[in-house]
């Protein structure tokens, strides 16, 4: 026999940042703590594997030459070109996040419903830019100076820094999001600083959420 337990209320969080603040990182820890995570960068990836009519969309913007010949798409041509430019931000994000926002709610729903993890967590950038705070119990910002973003994604993705600035650009300043935020996770220091900030919120959340225990034969 195997005891299983159940979460009857499951809290949703919202965990964001910047570009190279280190959300991913926050909710691998979290992942690694029982949480359910729900990236929005891989959920938009395969959007865009199987919507034809979002790529017919993305082509007559973009041009053809974002897809490779296998018909994968090429994400650094891109991201190149989307921002780069603002207006190609915007349409970028007119097609994408429609479609992108309607799977995230029912992956969270089917997890919900599920009763299988104590936090359902989206991993998003973007959370504040699209306007979906409200949809979330709780929301997460991951913190760090620009210094160390701009390095990270220098080395992460072979970028120049004046193309990371860009990036940056795009996105409401970290400093905004840390006043609208219910926990704020430094990521200036350790990867142990990390964790154990990222296991005291755990805690924390966690301590109201009611669980049943079942029996399975």
């Amino acid at each position: 026999m195997k005891k299983i337990i159940k979460y009857t209320n499951p809290k949703l969080v919202a965990v964001t940042g910047g570009i190279g603040s280190g959300q991913s990182t926050v909710c691998n820890l979290f992942q690694n703590l029982g949480c359910k995570i729900i990236d929005v960068d891989i959920k938009a990836k395969q959007i865009i594997q199987k919507d034809i009519s979002l790529q017919k969309e993305l082509r007559k913007v973009f041009g053809s030459e974002i897809f490779f010949k296998d018909g994968s798409l090429n994400r650094k041509h891109l991201a190149h070109l989307a921002f780069r430019d603002e207006s190609k931000t915007l349409e970028l994000n007119k097609i994408i996040h429609p479609r992108m926002v309607a799977e995230v709610i029912e992956e969270m729903e089917t997890a919900r419903f599920s009763q299988r993890y104590p936090l359902i967590i989206i991993d998003a950038a973007l959370i504040f830019e699209i306007s979906i705070e409200k949809m979330f119990d709780v929301l997460i910002v991951v913190y760090a100076n620009l210094d160390n973003r701009i390095k990270r994604v220098m080395e992460r993705d072979d970028l120049k820094r004046a193309e990371v600035l860009a990036r940056v650009r795009r996105q409401i300043p970290l400093e905004d999001k840390k006043e609208w935020a219910d926990f704020v996770i430094d990521n200036n220091g350790t990867t142990d600083d990390l964790k154990k900030q990222t296991e005291q919120i755990y805690e924390e959340l966690i301590s109201d959420i009611q669980t049943e225990k079942r029996i399975r034969v």
